[in-house]
């Protein structure tokens, strides 16, 4: 016979490999969006803006960034709190 503390215990470590793959998967899907939009900041605008255009969508990735970059550490704290 199995020894039910053996089965709960087995039940909890599944249940711990699950969350820590979720987080994860979560972790890594924040920061790919990150760098997706930190890239396409680097390629897509000049390194000086040009007109008002340029400074305008330029500010919106850099608040863009902010917010995610906070969204990521929110995230973080969360899991650690």
């Amino acid at each position: 016979m199995s020894n039910p503390e053996t089965k709960e215990q087995l039940v909890s470590n599944t249940a711990d490999a699950i969350t820590s793959a979720i987080q994860s998967s979560r972790d890594n899907a924040v920061e790919a969006v990150i760098s997706i939009v930190e890239s396409y900041k680097k390629l897509q605008l000049p390194a000086i803006p040009k007109d008002a255009y340029d400074l305008g969508a330029r500010d919106s990735i850099d608040t863009l960034l902010i917010h995610l970059n906070k969204f990521a550490q929110g995230l973080k704290q969360g899991r650690t709190e």
